[in-house]
């Protein structure tokens, strides 16, 4: 189960649903426009985010996935891709929900695919895009939750869903 806004404590690692994996640095007390609100400084690679406590529970970030919860992704990815929706806007509705979800498990199984669609009979741009900034955001979670470079986590992650496209061949 996540974790509820106020029991997030400065030093958690967190996921933001638009920013990636960040740092709460602090808890804060400001009063933009003269009202008083308790924020949660987050940092990211690439900038700091201020988010009020009352508003963090909308599902706008999640705690980061531990080790142990991360081997679920790697099997995951290691997994036959599914085959995806003919219809594009079906396949679009997905790439959508699964950016405003924030779910681990579900970019995982949507990088999977994507990467079988691509090697089966190729994306669309905007399914090109999705796989780029979904792959970025898996691997930028891998790197922190396993603690290993992101070049590491990408080599396996490549071999991982290959092993996936050889069993599908192998099945064929």
């Amino acid at each position: 189960m996540a974790k509820q806004a106020h029991e997030y404590n400065a030093g958690d690692w967190i996921v933001h649903r638009h920013h990636g994996v960040g740092e709460i640095e602090s808890i804060e007390q400001m009063a933009p426009g003269g009202v008083e609100r308790t924020y949660y400084k987050v940092v990211t690679a690439d900038s700091t985010l201020w988010v009020p406590v009352d508003e963090a529970d909308g599902g706008l970030f999640r705690p980061l996935t531990s080790p142990e919860a991360f081997e679920e992704v790697l099997a995951i990815l290691e997994r036959p891709p599914r085959e995806m929706k003919q219809n594009h806007l079906s396949r679009r509705s997905r790439i959508d929900h699964v950016h405003s979800a924030n779910s681990l498990l579900d970019t995982a199984r949507l990088v999977r695919d994507l990467w079988g669609r691509r090697a089966e009979r190729g994306l669309n741009g905007t399914e090109e895009q999705a796989l780029r900034d979904l792959t970025h955001r898996l691997l930028d979670e891998w790197s922190a939750a396993q603690d290993v470079d992101e070049a590491e986590a990408q080599h396996r992650m490549r071999s991982l869903l290959q092993k996936g496209l050889d069993k599908v061949a192998d099945a064929a």
